[in-house]
């Protein structure tokens, strides 16, 4: 299911054009009408009759086709909608409403550990401190435990609520390395930082389920999970375990598959729904009671293009009502943007005013954690983006 909001009535005509397949008189009387909302959804199995009489009498509009539903309307009517047709269709009624709450959650809470860390009003900042030799931007940087340390002091002292730390490079064409050897590099970075840092949270970059296990023996406090749980199928056994928060991450393909595979989105965003909706269902039958955060992973088997797109329309993430967390810092594709547009080649360290342009729409949209190298100059920009985004709000 997706929900939207449209501001503009060409985005809406090209919506119900390119999703429904209807493009008619009504959708331009429909979208005079101001800001509102419109759910799509795709049920062959309902008798599309028994929602018209609804749709009627709640003064909103559904458009059909082939088993594809788009109800628009204003909140209130939607739900007026809902409570005609919950003796007829009480999963849907449930879903949209569900939908509905989720869409509007703006604050939230992580705990674990003996901490807490409020999400919404004030955007949290996720340090990356990657041990590794061979990451994309700072590879080779903090291989030395001390100097790693020290890095992440740093980045707490600069404001980062969250130390990222990652033994793995997961750039593309990157190679694979054992858990033990990520463990090596890991776990004596994470032992001394517990020591300097305790009540600062420490994340671990892994998609391994030994490693998760170990660092969360140690002190971890976070498991940031780029694979969403898909490249180890015993993760979510630990992460149920210890019911610690959970960065469930989407990964199409593999880093070292990156460069030679057909990248390919039928709908970029259905495809992070439906991907995010059958790992929750996964993590929560497995008895997890923790804290989900949700991460579209740019640049994780995704071509410039759909990274775009994803930060366009973030808010649609949001109909889970769980944290989000965007990471696009030094990305690739913001280099290829400058260039395209500036003619200008930049090197990752040169990108960060563009990290910082693509992060903010996607604050503005509904992220509630940003991953960034640059934790000082971040924390700047979004004390400025904060105060304007939740002016008057709390």
């Amino acid at each position: 299911m997706l929900i939207k909001s449209f501001k503009d009535r060409d985005a809406f005509y090209r919506f119900l054009k390119e999703k429904v397949g209807i493009f008619f008189k009504e959708a331009d009387s429909r979208a005079f009408e101001g800001i509102f909302h419109v759910i799509y959804f795709e049920d062959k199995n309902t008798d599309p009759s028994l929602l018209f009489d609804c749709a009627r009498s709640s003064c909103i509009s559904i458009f059909y086709q082939e088993g594809r539903y788009a109800i628009c309307g204003s909140e209130a009517r939607i739900r007026d909608f809902c409570s005609c047709i919950v003796k007829k269709h009480k999963s849907l009624s449930f879903k949209i409403l569900e939908g509905l709450i989720n869409y509007r959650k703006k604050s939230f809470k992580l705990q674990y550990n003996y901490k807490v860390l409020p999400l919404g009003i004030k955007t949290a900042v996720m340090g990356v401190l990657n041990v590794t030799p061979d990451s994309f931007s700072d590879g080779g940087l903090y291989m030395d435990v001390s100097q790693a340390v020290k890095r992440g002091v740093q980045m707490a002292q600069e404001g980062a609520e969250i130390i990222d730390i990652g033994g793995e490079s997961t750039r593309p064409s990157s190679e694979r390395i054992s858990a033990d050897e990520e463990l090596r590099r890991v776990l004596p970075v994470l032992k001394e930082l517990r020591k300097e840092l305790p009540s600062v949270w420490i994340s671990i970059d892994t998609y391994k389920s030994q490693v998760a296990k170990a660092c969360l023996e140690e002190g971890a406090d976070m498991i940031n999970d780029i694979s969403g749980g898909s490249f180890d199928q015993n993760m979510f056994d630990v992460i149920a375990t210890y019911n610690c928060p959970y960065v469930m991450g989407h990964t199409k393909g593999k880093p070292e598959e990156w460069k030679h595979m057909s990248i390919t989105y039928h709908d970029v965003i259905e495809e992070l729904l439906s991907w995010f909706d059958g790992g929750i269902k996964k993590l929560r039958q497995k008895g997890y009671r923790g804290d989900i955060i949700l991460d579209p992973c740019i640049g994780f088997g995704k071509l410039p293009e759909h990274n775009v797109e994803i930060l366009k329309r973030f808010r649609e993430l949001k109909v889970f009502g769980l944290p989000l967390l965007v990471g696009v810092s030094r990305k690739s594709f913001i280099g290829l943007i400058i260039e395209g547009l500036l003619r200008k080649k930049t090197e990752p360290r040169e990108r960060l005013y563009g990290s910082l342009g693509a992060l903010a729409y996607a604050v503005i949209e509904g992220a509630n954690i940003v991953r960034a190298h640059d934790v000082k100059e971040t924390k700047e920009f979004l004390a400025l983006l904060d105060t304007i985004r939740t002016y008057g709000e709390y």
